[in-house]
Parts: C-alpha cells; sequence; structure tokens
C-alpha cells in the first residue's frame, strides 16, 4: 500500500469523526437535520424502554435470589403444617423445644441431638419477600453457595458485550441490537415455562435456572449497545443528555422492578412481568434506526442519506437546510473510501488497538468499570439488606437518589471540573461513605441508611461521568468494542462483589467494605497522579 495513504488512513480511522475545524462534518450535518428534535425524543424513548429493561433485569436478584428469614420445620409428629409464623404458645414452645436458639440450619433429635433440618425441610418468612427462588430450590444453609453461583452466572451474560460490542462495530448497532434482544426473549420464555410446568428434580430446576439468568444477564450487552446508538443518533452537542436519558432509564427499571416485587411477592410471576415489560418493547426493533456514524464508517452513504431525510423530515427541517452540506461532506470522502476500501474490519481494528494511546485507554477505562460497578453492586443491592426500613423502601429511596447522582454528573461535567475533577470528586465521596457505613451499620441503623444512600448518590455519579464519555474516547470503527469490553469489566466487578457478599457469612461484611474501599482508593490514587491526558478523558 502507498506510504502516504496509510498514513491518512491511520489518522482517520482514529478519528473518524474529524475536527470540528473542518468546514463540513458528519456532526454539522447532523445538526442541520436537527439534533434534538422530533426524531431524536421518538427515538430516545423507545430505545430507553431497553435501558429499563435492563434495569429491570439487574435488579431481579435482589428480590428473586433474597434470603428470608428461615428455620428447620417442626417434624410432623409433633406439629403438622409447620409454618414459620408462631400461631399460638404451644407453638412457641414447641419451636423452642426443637429449634436451637439462633439458628436456621440444624434442629434437635428427640435425644436432644443437634442435626440438620434434613427431610422434613425449612419453613421460609413470606412476609417481607414472598414465595423466591432461594426457598423454591433451597439456596440455604449448606446449599447457600448456590446463591452465589446464581449470581455469578446472571452477571457473567453480561460479559458476551466483549464479543457483542465487536459484532456491533462489524454488522451494525441495529441488525446486533435486533438478534440480541430477540434471543434474550425468546429463550427466558423457553426456559420459564420449563421451570414452571415441567416436572423436573431441584437440581434440574436449578440448572434451567442457570441458563434462564445467563440469557437474562446478556441483556446488559444490549444496554451497551443502546448506549452508544443514543450518543449517536445526535449530535456531540447533546451527546451528554442522550447518554444520562439511558442511565436515569436504568434507574427507573430499578424502581418498576421494586414495584412488581412488592405487588407480586412470588418469583415466577415477577419473571413474568419482567418478561411481559420486555415484550411490549419488541415492536420497535421494526422502526430502530441505525447509527448515521456506522453507516458513515461503512460507507453506506446512500443508506446514510436515507436516514438523514427521515431525521430532517420529523425535525421540520427543509432540504436546503442540510442537503447542499451533505452533499459537500460526501464530495470530500473519495480519499477516505479509496483508502479504507483497502482494509478489512479486522485489519482496521488491528491498526487502531496497536496505538500505544488506544491500549492504554483501555486498560484505565476497564480499571474504572470494574471498580465502579464493584461498589455500585455493594451499595445498591445492600440496601436491601439494611436493618430498620423496608428493602422496598431502601431500593425506592436509592433509585431516586441514583437519577439524582446522574444528574449531578452530566451538570458537574459542563463546569470548569470538567470529566477528570467531576469523576475524582465522586470517587472520593464515594470512598468515604464506604468507609464509615461499616462502623455504624450495627449500632445505628438509620445513619447506616443516610450514608449509604449518600454513597449510592456518589457511585452514581461517577458511573454517569464514566459512561457518558468512554464511548466517545474511542473512534466509531471500534466504538462498539471499547464499549463493551467497559461493560464486560463491569460485570466483572458486578460478579465479584455479588460472590463475596453470597459467599461470606455476617460476621465478616465488615471487611468486605475495608476492600471495596481499598480499590476505590486504587483508582482514585491513579486518577490524580497517574493520569495523563493526552491519553485519557480526551473525546476519541
Amino acid at each position: 500500500m502507498d506510504v502516504t495513504i496509510t498514513t491518512e488512513l491511520q489518522e482517520i480511522v482514529v478519528n473518524d469523526q474529524q475536527s470540528e475545524t473542518t468546514a463540513t462534518t458528519l456532526d454539522a450535518v447532523i445538526r442541520r437535520c436537527g439534533d434534538l428534535g422530533l426524531f431524536q425524543f421518538i427515538h430516545f424513548f423507545f430505545l430507553n424502554m431497553f435501558a429499563v429493561s435492563a434495569g429491570i433485569v439487574a435488579y431481579y436478584y435482589v428480590y428473586g435470589a433474597a434470603e428470608p428469614e428461615h428455620r428447620c420445620r417442626l417434624p410432623s409428629s409433633v406439629w403438622p403444617n409447620d409454618q414459620y409464623k408462631i400461631v399460638n404458645l404451644t407453638h412457641e414452645k414447641l419451636i423452642d423445644l426443637w429449634i436451637p436458639k439462633n439458628d436456621k440450619c440444624h434442629i434437635y433429635t428427640s435425644d436432644r441431638e443437634k442435626v440438620d433440618c434434613g427431610s422434613d425441610g425449612w419453613v421460609y418468612d413470606r412476609s417481607v419477600y414472598g414465595f423466591t427462588f432461594t426457598e423454591a430450590v433451597q439456596m440455604i444453609c449448606k446449599s447457600r453457595a448456590k446463591r452465589s453461583t446464581i449470581a455469578t452466572v446472571m452477571q457473567s451474560g453480561g460479559l458476551s458485550a466483549l464479543f457483542i460490542g465487536s459484532l456491533s462495530d462489524k454488522f451494525g448497532r441495529k441488525m446486533v441490537a435486533r438478534w440480541l434482544i430477540l434471543v434474550i426473549f425468546v429463550t427466558s420464555v423457553l426456559t420459564q415455562i420449563a421451570m414452571q410446568w415441567i416436572p423436573m428434580s431441584v437440581n434440574a430446576k436449578f440448572g434451567v435456572l442457570l441458563l434462564n439468568h445467563f440469557t437474562a444477564g446478556s441483556i446488559q450487552s444490549l444496554f451497551s449497545i443502546v448506549f452508544v446508538l443514543l450518543l449517536e443518533l445526535t449530535s456531540s452537542s447533546h451527546a451528554s443528555l442522550a447518554g444520562n436519558s439511558a442511565q436515569v432509564g436504568f434507574a427507573l427499571g430499578e424502581a418498576f422492578q421494586t414495584l412488581f416485587a412488592y405487588l407480586s411477592k412470588n418469583w415466577q410471576i415477577l419473571k413474568w412481568t419482567n418478561l411481559l415489560f420486555i415484550g411490549v418493547s419488541l415492536p420497535y426493533l421494526y422502526f430502530m434506526p441505525e447509527s448515521p456514524l456506522f453507516l458513515y464508517s461503512k460507507n453506506e452513504y446512500t443508506k446514510l442519506e436515507q436516514l438523514l431525510r427521515k431525521m430532517a423530515h420529523l425535525n421540520k427541517r427543509k432540504e436546503s437546510d442540510w442537503y447542499p452540506y451533505f452533499q459537500e461532506f460526501i464530495g470530500a470522502q473519495s480519499l477516505r473510501v479509496v483508502a479504507q476500501n483497502k482494509l478489512s474490519f479486522i485489519q482496521k481494528s488491528k491498526r487502531v488497538l496497536s496505538q500505544r494511546a488506544t491500549i492504554y485507554k483501555l486498560l484505565i477505562i476497564g480499571a474504572i468499570g470494574f471498580i465502579t460497578l464493584l461498589l455500585y453492586i455493594k451499595i445498591s443491592y445492600g440496601l436491601a439488606d439494611m436493618q430498620g426500613i423496608s428493602p422496598y423502601v431502601g431500593i425506592l429511596i436509592g433509585a431516586a437518589v441514583e437519577v439524582a447522582g446522574y444528574i449531578s454528573g452530566s451538570i458537574l461535567l459542563t463546569t470548569r471540573l470538567g470529566r477528570k475533577y467531576a469523576f475524582i470528586v465522586f470517587t472520593a465521596l464515594t470512598l468515604l461513605c464506604v468507609l464509615i457505613i461499616p462502623f455504624l451499620m450495627k449500632q445505628h441503623p438509620l445513619p447506616t441508611v443516610i450514608i449509604a444512600q449518600l454513597g449510592k448518590y456518589a457511585i452514581s455519579g461517577s458511573v454517569c461521568v464514566s459512561w457518558i464519555y468512554v464511548p466517545e474516547l474511542f473512534p466509531t470503527s471500534i466504538r462498539g468494542s471499547a464499549n463493551g469490553f467497559f461493560t464486560a469489566t463491569n460485570r466483572a466487578g458486578a460478579i465479584l462483589a455479588a460472590v463475596i457478599d453470597s459467599s461470606i457469612g455476617e460476621k465478616y461484611i465488615r471487611i468486605t467494605f475495608y476492600v471495596y474501599s481499598a480499590f476505590a482508593l486504587l483508582l482514585f490514587i491513579n486518577m490524580i497522579f497517574s493520569y495523563d491526558k493526552k491519553y485519557f478523558f480526551t473525546s476519541g
């Protein structure tokens, strides 16, 4: 290949949106078509339905896998049809006689020997969470590790973003999002039918449950694609607003899931409610637009013109407002087309990823993705377990606080603090809250809840800053892949948080706060002292 073309291609692939100093850019053409009009509002609304679905699925585990209060069931010869709630004084005395005090997993024999609950099983308190799948597949006592497995498998579904993101770079945001949501919906329906109406053993039901949760977890990959598409349907002037709308949608999903869980108090009904919500959004897949930046990167100029024409029509823009500028823009692309046609998708990606600045960005966003979601899961899921407050109230307040954090993050980005210092401020506040909580959680429940909600606000602000700007650090040709990598590291942090909290006992729960604080401190120090603005928090 000619050296001149190679050099120009590298520059174009690294910054394929072109400099804003150029007379006519695609960003400028989109502005002239209307970058925040009826077209954007319609698609933002429907695309954010998938963001809401992602929030609903993410918080299903809080209620579906909740561990209700339980104890061994009294022998049927002693008390037939035993239940957790004390019925009368005789029932209470029998419980005191047969059940060791504060012991959920053992029962006395007639010889006063303490043994496992055995064939009689357990009775559960359904007054708070109702019928959970923790009860359905008995994920308690010696089988408590199954809850950790469920959490790990569900979050692992989000790791599919590693290759789903690359597919969206190659085949388009629209095509990959369509197929992914259809696979998620169909698989979830089939596995739900199997669990509810096909007779099977507890172990078989647990296996189907794992498949169901892995598939549901894959919706986080869909969220990543939708997030990028939202950013690319408008100009750079409103990208922050578009990204923030998706994050607010995710928090609304958190609130909806809490409402559904409170009304149903049954993990199977809750599953069907979630699927129904996703199903309502399926017809929109036919109308979903492709990203104009993706069409441009693939030299699909005819389709790009059709999309821009629809955008201009819905936004009440005349042909003369945008079409001459589009023609001028297309006319300047001849060299770019000749150069790009000589390279395949894989070759283009390799060229971009071979640059030291790009690798550095990927490593940093990986660390940010891992640590921010580790802290987010720790704080958010912990709100459901706080003593002295209803888990439903705690999560609902947390959702409102989360929205406030997202909005505050967007506002701070427009101030002189900029991206770097806005992220540092929110991370420092999160670190402070996580350090304070273990000193209050036992003796002071109300102050603990207040500090935890403040931590939720702070980590939401950190998530806002990172999620809005990470996609902009990379060119369109690898933006889906980079955001997929970021999403996958998010999921890795979520997996670790869920595994640790599900595996350790209450005795050691305080230690987790100190460990997570150490992670946040490392990120904080790195952002202050090891940060090079040449590589990070500058648009790609």
